[in-house]
């Protein structure tokens, strides 16, 4: 009996946020500026409410977090491959005549 109780309590209190918290993709936004700058206290705790309801919300964040972190592995590698990589002087003159010459 309390059991039940509970999960219909639970139940209400998911639908009500659902009406009154911002929808998926106005969420979807706000995290993908998270990623960007730091939140406003509100929009941490709205995004945190709409992260409960829904689980679409959670894996968009779930892979955002998964390409983030898997280009920032591929960014440092690519800093060693430039590094190492140099134009030698007539290329550059030559690229740099041809930018001149299209002005």
């Amino acid at each position: 009996m309390t059991l039940k109780l509970y999960d219909k309590l639970k139940h209400s209190v998911r639908f009500w946020l659902l009406r009154t918290l911002p929808t998926c993709q106005q969420t979807v936004e706000t995290i993908s500026n998270s990623m960007e700058r730091p939140l406003s206290l509100q929009d941490r705790f709205k995004v945190k409410l709409h992260l409960w309801i829904c689980v679409w919300c959670q894996w968009y964040l779930e892979h955002l977090h998964l390409i983030r972190a898997a280009a920032r592995a591929k960014g440092d590698q690519a800093v060693d491959v430039v590094s190492d990589v140099s134009l030698s002087d007539e290329a550059r003159e030559r690229i740099r005549r041809k930018l001149t010459n299209q002005n």
